[in-house]
């Protein structure tokens, strides 16, 4: 076998597995003793076990590495897929990739450049104006990050920019 992983077959339940749970002893109104006087409440009618269910036809096992999902794997890896990526696109989960990745033998890959670490927008040494540049969705967002007007979150270009000016009241009668 190639490491391919297969369902097992369910345990059929035999009764030979079942617990075995000891009843305690009862007594029924008749043989109760004469002076016993044992309200009905407290008679227990006993009933005959309900026989087990028919055991269940065992399930077909399913093969998880089809000689179509190797294909594909190799395939995507070659390609420099990511293996969560892999795992998405072939239907198994990351770890099931990686393991097949080192039981079929790929060669491992090396990442020769890492991405740049993305800059923290709110990496400032002081007051900072904190008018957006960009779309926060995108690489280069940021803030402008010039010295701000006093009591103003914005520098004085960008205030200019944010604020209307009140116009000014005519002294018509």
């Amino acid at each position: 076998m190639d490491g391919a992983w297969t369902l097992l077959e369910p345990i059929p339940a035999t009764q030979s597995e079942a617990p075995i749970i000891q009843l305690p002893v009862v007594q029924t109104p008749e043989e109760l003793p004469p002076d016993c006087d044992a309200p009905a409440a407290l008679q227990i009618q006993i009933q005959p076990l309900e026989e087990q269910p028919p055991e269940q036809p065992a399930a077909e096992p399913v093969e998880t590495w089809t000689p179509e999902r190797i294909e594909a794997l190799t395939r995507l890896w070659e390609e420099g897929v990511t293996t969560a990526e892999i795992g998405r696109r072939i239907g198994v989960t990351k770890n099931a990739v990686i393991g097949k990745v080192h039981r079929i033998g790929l060669t491992p890959r090396v990442i020769t450049q890492k991405p740049p670490p993305r800059r923290n927008v709110f990496d400032f040494t002081g007051p900072a104006c904190m008018w957006p540049i960009g779309h926060p969705g995108e690489e280069e967002f940021h803030f402008c990050g010039e010295h701000p007007m006093a009591g103003k979150p914005y520098c004085e270009h960008h205030v200019e920019l944010a604020y209307i000016k009140p116009k000014e009241k005519s002294e018509a009668a």
